[in-house]
């Protein structure tokens, strides 16, 4: 199934874990406004568009899915739900890069943890 460009920034948006509504006020429009924008990016004007890349943190052309290659990590099960992280890449340095973030984040996670666990 082809992903279509509307559900590639959803899949981006969401990678980073960041709502609708975030994204809206960091792009300073309505929530709604950016839904109608998300599900109609054909409609977007450029300068949006590369506004919406930057807030992303991706490139335009991954914006618009010329960049298709993505891969998944399952963590964090919290009550027998696991999230799911999203991860966009275009080449060597962004995996570099991306996987660098997401260790730092572990390690977050991992001494949260323990701190919980010596009250």
């Amino acid at each position: 199934m082809k992903t279509t460009i509307s559900d590639n920034i959803r899949l981006i948006r969401e990678s980073n874990g960041f709502s609708q509504e975030y994204v809206s006020k960091k792009m300073k429009v309505t929530q709604q406004a950016y839904s109608a924008m998300e599900k109609k990016p054909e409609n977007m004007t450029l300068a949006r568009l590369k506004s919406l890349a930057l807030i992303l943190d991706v490139t335009l052309i991954s914006l618009i899915g010329e960049d298709s290659a993505y891969f998944q990590h399952n963590f964090n099960q919290q009550g027998g739900q696991a999230a799911t992280q999203m991860v966009f890449h275009r080449d060597a340095d962004d995996t570099k890069s991306l996987y660098e973030r997401y260790i730092h984040q572990l390690k977050e996670e991992v001494d949260f943890l323990r701190s919980q666990l010596k009250k």
